[in-house]
């Protein structure tokens, strides 16, 4: 809190122009842990880090030690949960990598009542491995050996919160089309989504326009939609892209016009047929 130049900046960095009272908990939460662990200040370093530098709260050598071994060892990824020994521990596997960690892990393990997925951040202390930063949300999805086997191809080391946070949002934002699409909710939402591409074409480096995918969405003509996704590979669209961000071309699909609609946009499409009933 005497620093909020810092965390106004890191908030934009996380959030882009997201409004403060549109926050969910488990969003600032998330946000929180990756402004202690990830988020560089100023002078380079980590909220953390200057904890431990400065040990504000005058730990003993013992206590700051262990903060030490976090800050060297901790790191954030998509895990499967292999195991549950409820109370106790569980076995997870990092699917970005394949290694299998032991975490010891109290109320997670008792909580949890089968198999899933949890992206979460591990740290090891005195030979043990722990979940540190915020709560982990829990998603009931398993892999096949397939899937994991493509998720390590890309060899992700970067996955953080703000992943999990963009998972949690479109969660929030593919729920039923709305009973009645306005014009100005349509434009809205198609300004934002060329606004969320257009990043993520400078974040994955791919050279298909928005423009040009729009011209061939509204073009398709009822093919699977998978071999439509893949055919876009072909015209410079990112696998990589469309592996790890469904959720944005499920929006745009959604709010852009089809020429097999008439014009219209699915969204607009299925306002229009609760409209008439």
């Amino acid at each position: 809190m005497t620093k909020p130049g810092e965390v106004d900046k890191a908030y934009r960095e996380f959030f882009g122009h997201l409004p403060v009272d549109q926050l969910r908990t488990e969003w600032e939460e998330l946000f929180l842990e990756w402004l202690t662990f990830e988020y560089k200040q100023k002078g380079g370093t980590t909220f953390l880090v200057e904890y431990i530098l400065r040990n504000p709260d005058n730990f003993d050598a013992e206590k700051i030690g262990q903060f030490e071994q976090i800050s060297r060892s901790q790191f954030y990824s998509m895990f499967e949960i292999q195991e549950i020994n409820k109370g106790k521990w569980f076995i997870l596997e990092d699917l970005h990598t394949g290694k299998i960690y032991k975490v010891l892990e109290k109320t997670g393990t008792i909580t949890l009542k089968d198999k899933g997925s949890i992206p979460g951040r591990i740290a090891k202390v005195n030979g043990n491995w722990y979940l540190v930063g915020a709560n982990s949300v829990y998603f009931p999805i398993t892999y096949t050996e397939r899937s994991k086997k493509h998720m390590r191809r890309f060899k992700i080391t970067n996955y953080s919160p703000r992943d999990t946070v963009e998972l949690l949002m479109a969660h929030n934002n593919n729920q039923a089309p709305p009973e009645a699409v306005t014009k100005k909710q349509i434009k809205n939402r198609r300004k934002q989504l060329k606004q969320v591409f257009e990043e993520n074409a400078e974040k994955y480096r791919f050279s298909l326009t928005f423009d040009a995918l729009i011209s061939e969405i509204y073009q398709e003509n009822r093919v699977n939609i998978l071999d439509f996704w893949k055919s876009l590979t072909k015209k410079g669209l990112s696998e990589k892209f469309l592996y790890e961000k469904p959720e944005i071309m499920q929006d745009i699909w959604n709010y852009f016009p089809h020429k097999c609609l008439n014009g219209l946009s699915p969204a607009e499409a299925y306002a229009k047929m609760k409209a008439s009933k």
